[in-house]
């Protein structure tokens, strides 16, 4: 819900998958407890350890839950191409069907279906890692280098999530019906992905939270088609125009609270930041150029920069 309103006062496309992401987490949750809930007085039996009951809801929940955090990180990179978007998620679903229809009831079809959701993963954290690796862009590289803490407690709670489902589906003998750890430890749970998931809720929540407070004051505004200056990619310019504009307008707020500038000093600092010189800039406010100039030498004061580009370092990495 708080993904919701945020996006109805910011407008921020991620937010929209950042919810569809917890709803069918939600589903495939209830799927795994709602049948316990169901089959609570009747007898557990071991013959049933390791079926994947409602294997067309499993795939369907999974498919969604991989989907979302797919496109979540797209829109973070900037990738809109309309393959890479849907190639790697009908892989992910015939890689589902195939475990499910054709190996064999047991512990490997078990640990290999819901081992396909830690592959689809991996497969994104180390795509984020080449875009990042080989993009020459200064912001794009500050703006992803200051996720590297979150990118790597990723990585060890994915290592977690392979180790604990090793352990208990592959490594672990099923236990036996009288056991006080049959029903905390059935092989469908896996703890590590519940604090996979508490660590992205945390982020979304608190994310939507900073949003909703920041647009509180600050109104969203409309993003320009405008080629931004000195864009050289090989990308279509309006587009990759609107991908700085929106990751400016999204760092903005934060940035500009913080240093206590004013709305005409955050008007400047965006076009600034886009790599307008001030002559444009005064063009574009219709200003005199010394009063764009007045402007730029407060924000560096307030911000205690000493020159443009170590202006656009610190906004980037803040």
């Amino acid at each position: 819900m708080l993904s919701v309103a945020a996006f109805a006062v910011s407008h921020k496309r991620a937010l929209i998958p950042q919810a569809t992401f917890f709803i069918f987490y939600i589903i495939d949750i209830c799927g795994i407890f709602g049948i316990e809930f169901l089959h609570q007085n009747i007898p557990f039996s071991v013959d049933t350890y390791y079926e994947i009951p409602l294997p067309l809801l499993r795939i369907l929940s999974g498919t969604g839950v991989m989907a979302s955090l797919w496109v979540m990180l797209l829109d973070i990179l900037d990738v809109h191409n309309k393959r890479m978007q849907v190639a790697p998620v009908a892989i992910f679903v015939a890689a589902c069907c195939i475990v499910i229809w054709t190996l064999p009831y047991g512990p490997f079809r078990q640990w290999l279906f819901y081992t396909l959701r830690q592959i689809f993963t991996a497969f994104g954290l180390a795509y984020a890692y080449l875009k990042w690796k080989r993009s020459n862009d200064m912001p794009y590289r500050e703006r992803l280098g200051k996720l590297r803490p979150r990118y790597l407690f990723l990585w060890g709670l994915l290592a977690c999530i392979l180790i604990e489902d090793w352990w208990i589906i592959l490594a672990s003998p099923i236990p036996s019906p009288d056991s006080s750890w049959l029903t905390l430890y059935l092989s469908e749970r896996n703890f590590s992905e519940n604090l996979m998931m508490l660590f992205v809720a945390y982020h979304v929540i608190r994310g939507s939270l900073q949003t909703l407070a920041l647009r509180f004051d600050m109104p969203p505004t409309a993003v320009s088609d405008a080629p931004v200056a000195g864009t050289t990619d090989s990308e279509e310019p309006s587009k990759k125009a609107r991908d700085l504009v929106r990751h400016i307008e999204d760092q903005l707020p934060a940035y500009a609270t913080a240093h206590n500038l004013s709305r005409r000093e955050r008007e400047v600092l965006a076009m600034v930041i886009e790599g307008k010189d001030n002559r444009t800039i005064a063009q574009e406010l219709f200003l005199s150029e010394g009063t764009i100039k007045t402007h730029v030498h407060n924000i560096m004061v307030k911000t205690e920069t000493r020159s443009r580009n170590e202006l656009m370092q610190d906004f980037w990495a803040s």
